[in-house]
C-alpha cells in the first residue's frame, strides 16, 4: 500500500461502491420483490428501512 493518504482513501472508496452496488442488487432483485407480494411484511419493511439507510451511508462514502 501506498504511504498516500490520498491513495488509501481512493482505495476505500472504491470498496464502499462496490459493498454499495451488491446492497442495491439485494434490495433492487430481492427484497422489493418480496414488498410488493407483501407489502405488510413487518420484517421486509424493517429490512428495507435499515437498508436504505446503509445505502445512503455508502453512497456518500463513496464519493
Amino acid at each position: 500500500m501506498s504511504e498516500e493518504p490520498a491513495d488509501w482513501i481512493e482505495y476505500e472508496k472504491k470498496q464502499f461502491k462496490l459493498v454499495l452496488g451488491r446492497l442495491t442488487r439485494l434490495i433492487t432483485g430481492t427484497l422489493d420483490s418480496h414488498l410488493m407480494r407483501h407489502p405488510d411484511d413487518e420484517w421486509a419493511q424493517l429490512a428495507s428501512a435499515q437498508l436504505t439507510g446503509v445505502r445512503a451511508n455508502l453512497a456518500q462514502l463513496s464519493k
